[in-house]
């Protein structure tokens, strides 16, 4: 019984359990069922792919942590342009990812539009989506938006993911929530770098990354594939990705991991990823065995590897692979840290088996007090003390921090291939996301992993 409980957590329910806001676990999925999203998408926005990337990436985000539903209007009859759903529509793709097709703009639903409905009363919580080539940002509906000219799909992947993120923060009672301006330049990730101005937007990219090992495909590593399937490809053909897990999707796993959907318990990660990706066209290869020392790169593999493990002691030996370069990204797990974003990139002046030499993590405070759910769970005999503890250490998780995540890291490789500029490390909060810090690799690299041609 301890397994189901623990094993089929939303994660996002964790964080009301975790701060005792909630006094049983069906009280804090309750909470999450109150909270429902509209998406709608204008005309003239609908064939852009950055805006097609806005819309599905908020719809895939939003619908797993906003239990009361996403709905979904506007110009779904045009052509999918991003083969990360099935279908041939904007509608088909909204069906796939489980939105709901409504006519019209539901009254008193939080509204997260991608270009600009008429008739709207902004009273409420009501933003939209903005780009322009590698900016992305979520404004107040009726205020100066970017000029949206220059494509950028993982642009979009971020405006998307922000756009969820603020709608969290405004259904967890942070006030200015939808009220402020929120964006990133994904070319320029300093703190000092203003996403408003245009010499953050970066030149559209003539190559693309196009061989990549991906090492852990839960949260993190199913946001990368996510990320990787919006790129414009020339020939999807020529991409190569080396996936590697070990374990099976549990009924925790649909509320972080954006490839998982229902009735894919007991399916191993591995499995489901390459369904994805071949269905994209991409080539695949599955690695079953865990990353440990031992693992060497083999002639004619990948040279980049994606780390979204969360296990200190596997990301310490990232660079006794083989790899030439490496993108890694740790997310926080506590009920005040889970929107924390650090993301490495090796080489660099301090190594990965220094960076985690103590085993060293992103990791929540651990509880003092077990809060009332735990103690219902004990009390209805669900959990014993062993189970208790074990679910003091899952993680709080929410599937938009992995998705801006991966934007971010996507976003780095892509910048390396234009012009070599690597950073080793950056910090990111998603509640003041002007706040980060970003060490940068000086000097160029020479890019050693493959490339393919961009449309």
């Amino acid at each position: 019984m301890a397994d189901n409980v623990i094993g089929g957590l939303n994660r996002s329910a964790k964080l009301y359990i975790d701060r005792a806001s909630a006094s049983t676990v069906e009280e804090a999925l309750d909470r999450l069922k109150s909270f429902r999203m509209h998406l709608f998408i204008g005309e003239a926005a609908a064939s852009s792919p950055t805006h097609q990337a806005a819309l599905l990436t908020a719809l895939n985000c939003g619908r797993r942590t906003f239990l009361g539903g996403v709905t979904v209007s506007g110009a779904l009859h045009a052509s999918l342009t991003l083969p990360v759903a099935a279908g041939a529509t904007l509608a088909d793709a909204v069906v796939a990812l489980m939105g709901t097709i409504v006519d019209d703009i539901p009254d008193g639903v939080p509204l997260v539009s991608i270009g600009t409905p008429s008739g709207i009363d902004c009273g409420g919580f009501a933003v939209r989506t903005t780009f322009d080539g590698w900016r992305g940002a979520v404004v107040p509906l009726g205020t100066a938006a970017l000029p949206e000219t220059v494509e950028f799909a993982p642009s979009g992947v971020l405006a998307g993911a922000l756009a969820v993120a603020e709608l969290f923060a405004h259904f967890d009672g942070e006030a200015i929530a939808g009220y402020r301006p929120v964006g990133m330049s994904l070319w320029e990730q300093s703190a000092s770098a203003d996403w408003r101005s245009a010499g953050a937007g970066g030149p559209p990219p003539a190559k693309l990354p196009s061989d990549f090992w991906l090492i852990g495909l839960g949260h993190q590593g199913q946001a990368f594939l996510w990320t990787i399937g919006m790129l414009p490809f020339a020939d999807a053909s020529k991409v190569r990705l080396f996936l590697q897990d070990v374990d099976e999707a549990g009924g925790s796993t649909e509320s972080t991991s954006v490839l998982t959907f229902p009735g894919a318990e007991g399916q191993l990660k591995t499995r489901i990823c390459a369904n994805w990706a071949e269905r994209r066209g991409f080539q695949t290869r599955l690695v079953e065995r865990r990353f440990a020392r031992d693992l060497r790169v083999g002639n004619d593999e990948p040279l980049l590897a994606l780390c979204g493990v969360d296990n200190p002691q596997a990301r310490s030996f990232l660079e006794g692979a083989g790899f030439t370069t490496i993108f890694e990204a740790g997310l926080g797990s506590g009920v005040e840290d889970f929107r924390l974003i650090r993301t490495h990139s090796f080489p660099a002046p301090v190594t990965a088996a220094e960076v985690w030499a103590d085993g060293s993590n992103i990791q929540g405070v651990a509880l003092v007090e077990r809060p009332p759910a735990y103690l219902d769970l004990q009390k209805r005999g669900h959990l014993d003390e062993c189970g208790l503890t074990r679910l003091a250490e899952v993680a709080v998780g929410a599937p938009f921090v992995g998705v801006t995540a991966a934007a971010v890291m996507v976003s780095q490789i892509i910048r390396m291939v234009v012009d070599g500029r690597r950073p080793t490390v950056l910090n990111i909060d998603l509640r003041a996301l002007q706040h980060r810090s970003l060490v940068d690799q000086k000097g160029t690299d020479i890019v050693v992993f493959r490339t393919a041609e961009s449309m």
